[in-house]
């Protein structure tokens, strides 16, 4: 009897999860078609240091270079400082007085061209006694110690301060003014690097002790933090203090130019809870003027060429939490210390194009020399973007803002030192790397990856609204479920844990097909790295993986079960290595089926074909796949690639970056997907593909 009472529970709670969900899906459909509206082609910037507009001789023999490549760049952008401290203010006023000629020499060879402010707060403590004087407040680190290259944002002086070199940039007749991403907290307090994180001075307390609404020390505050309530709260407080900071950035500029769009660059922002959204409201101010977004990450040299998939997924991720209104979107492609030989040419340009397959719309290329050396050095680069710029321009008409589609990581956005970062973020690389597209945003996707962390703290309604779809889970997170007596709905309790020597062995469950009693061996004596076996709860629960040791004995009847619970979500745990490795043959087959299955044949699309290649996919304002982007990310041609694509539709369009086009014809039906078999994609090479409706 409480058994039936707790389903009845469990059934009216989903039935009020997804009535949430409709609802929400009506509220937002003029957002949606915000989503769809198309764009005419990418937005692309060169940004420029002080070494190369600075000295005028160099900057005109930019720009005879830039005239010899038409449409290589829409804008130059002009960075106002060459280190990462804030200079003096005079300093500053002088550098925009050159710059002001600068800017319209740009204009005149047909360029928008605007400001890059780099220290708005500062960065590190980097030229310290070229810096601004120190009767500005630097900012204090929650240990007490002083940051000597960042202001404190939240002083009156410091305000005052940007109210001056705010107005002048805006003075300068710009096209735009962009905030670079010193605007964060986790700055460097010295030089070996030692971080900390947003500012604890006496004003920024008393600032956190309203939001906590009690009077702590800093010191009381530091032995707190580990109170997920405390820290969110104080997260809110570092999201307050930029907010207003933009705010008065906003009346500051359009007071002097109504209008002028506003740009931010960020990266991942966990210590003030990725609050793009407020921010970006508060940019465009109350007549909503355009608001542009530089998202960023770590990619400066290619020595390991697949990091690019990290900073690519950092970026989906940032990409996700704007506003329809924001349209541009320039991925910062970056290559500091600026050395030509540090990343080939082929690669930053392929970076472009893979960031705006993740979201992005465009992109700011700060790839020349912070040396006074001769521009020319830098040409050749300056001829490969051009040639690629085309495929640019391709790829933002066919994508524009519409979110990605595919499998769902689920992820917060408000603790830097969420358990399930690690996890999640190594699940999207790894998946993705498998050929399964992802969505980097949840908007009712077919399926969800969710470990431990995320499940933590969140209510029960949210959990059974989980368990109605489609979720891949580790033994982590099984565990939460089970542990808030979610036990009938996942189908499986953790039943041991192994330490060494076991090995993933498939069954013979019809998912697997083929690969009934192929082993996956990933060596836990070399990773450290926990298995697990699972007990099924359900009769109905099957087994897709068991655990052996080196002589074939079983350890555990079953590492990996899947099961559809009475909600209709389908639920799959994984106990062996769940979340990387899967560039094995069988076992990217293996979890292409496993995904479908769980999908209930609602996931987009995926890569058929055998290929460590990578997949972001468009879909229509009703679910059906519109453009793709397939990524070879190898060092060898794949020669056959196959996507399956959920639609009805005949042929596909395929285009590369050369400017080839190849109409394919569907091939095989497979329920109601079809497969598609594309020309050979080159190494770390990508195409574009439209289907045909």
């Amino acid at each position: 009897m409480k058994f039936r009472s707790h389903c009845l529970s469990v059934l009216l709670t989903s039935i009020l999860f997804f009535s949430l969900l409709t609802a929400a899906a009506r509220c937002e459909e003029s957002a949606a078609a915000d989503y769809q509206t198309p764009l005419e082609r990418a937005s692309i910037s060169f940004r420029l240091g002080l070494n190369i507009w600075e000295d005028g001789d160099r900057y005109n023999d930019l720009l005879a270079i830039l005239d010899r490549y038409p449409g290589v760049t829409d804008e130059l952008t002009f960075f106002t400082d060459p280190v990462h401290t804030p200079p003096p203010i005079d300093l500053f006023l002088s550098r925009i007085s050159i710059m002001k000629d600068r800017i319209a020499q740009a204009k005149a060879h047909g360029y928008r061209s605007g400001i890059n402010i780099l220290c708005t707060i500062g960065h590190h403590p980097e030229a310290l006694p070229l810096a601004i004087g120190p009767e500005y407040p630097r900012a204090i680190t929650l240990d007490g110690r002083v940051a000597e290259g960042t202001l404190c944002m939240n002083q009156p002086i410091f305000r005052d301060r940007i109210v001056t070199i705010y107005t002048a940039m805006a003075e300068a007749d710009p096209d735009y003014i962009w905030i670079d991403d010193d605007v964060r907290c986790g700055h460097w307090i010295d030089s070996v690097g030692n971080a900390g994180s947003c500012c604890y001075c006496d004003i920024c307390m008393e600032r956190i002790n309203k939001k906590l609404g009690r009077t702590v020390t800093r010191e009381e505050l530091a032995g707190q933090m580990g109170d997920m309530k405390i820290r969110a709260l104080v997260h809110e407080c570092n999201s307050d203090s930029i907010n207003e900071l933009f705010a008065l950035i906003e009346k500051t500029v359009h007071e002097v130019r109504p209008g002028l769009p506003l740009g931010f660059m960020t990266g991942e922002r966990y210590e003030e809870g990725y609050d793009f959204a407020r921010w970006a409201k508060t940019l465009a101010g109350p007549n909503g003027a355009p608001v542009w977004w530089r998202p960023g990450g770590g990619f400066y040299m290619q020595d390991y060429v697949s990091d690019l998939m990290s900073k690519a997924h950092d970026i989906g991720r940032q990409v996700s939490l704007l506003p329809p209104e924001v349209r541009v979107i320039q991925s910062e492609i970056e290559n500091f210390p600026y050395a030509p030989l540090q990343k080939s040419r082929h690669i930053t340009a392929l970076e472009a194009a893979v960031y705006m397959a993740a979201g992005s719309t465009g992109a700011a290329f700060n790839v020349m020399t912070m040396n006074h050396e001769p521009v020319s050095y830098y040409e050749p680069l300056i001829a490969e973007l051009a040639a690629w710029r085309p495929f640019y321009d391709k790829i933002a008409a066919q994508l524009s803002r519409k979110p990605t589609a595919g499998v769902f990581p689920m992820w917060k956005r408000t603790d830097a030192d969420n358990p399930a970062w690690n996890s999640i973020s190594q699940s999207m690389r790894a998946i993705a790397d498998a050929g399964i597209p992802i969505a980097y945003r949840d908007e009712g996707s077919p399926v969800v990856l969710v470990s431990n962390g995320y499940l933590m703290g969140i209510t029960p309604e949210e959990t059974d609204g989980i368990l109605s779809r489609g979720v891949y889970l580790d033994q982590a997170g099984l565990s939460v479920l089970n542990g808030a007596g979610r036990n009938e709905l996942t189908g499986a309790e953790v039943d041991a844990e192994y330490a060494v020597d076991s090995i993933e062995q498939y069954t013979d469950d019809e998912l697997n097909g083929e690969f009934a009693g192929i082993d996956r061996d990933q060596r836990q004596s070399f990773w450290r790295d926990r298995a697990y076996g699972f007990k099924p709860t359900n009769p109905s629960a099957r087994v897709l993986a068991r655990l052996v040791d080196y002589s074939g004995a079983v350890m555990a009847p079953a590492s990996m079960v899947i099961f559809e619970n009475s909600f209709g979500g389908r639920v799959a745990v994984s106990g062996y290595h769940p979340w990387n490795y899967f560039l094995s043959y069988p076992k990217q087959c293996q979890l292409k089926r496993l995904m479908r299955w769980l999908s209930k044949d609602r996931l987009a699309a995926w890569v058929d074909s055998f290929e460590r290649g990578n997949l972001w996919v468009r879909v229509d304002d009703r679910g059906e796949p519109t453009a793709l982007v397939f990524l070879n990310a190898t060092y060898d041609a794949a020669q056959k690639p196959v996507m399956k694509i959920r639609t009805e539709a005949e042929s596909v369009t395929v285009y590369d970056r050369e400017g080839n086009e190849s109409v394919v014809r569907a091939g095989e039906t497979d329920g109601v997907y079809r497969a598609f078999e594309l020309p050979e994609v080159g190494a770390w090479e990508m195409v574009l593909i439209q289907v045909n409706k």
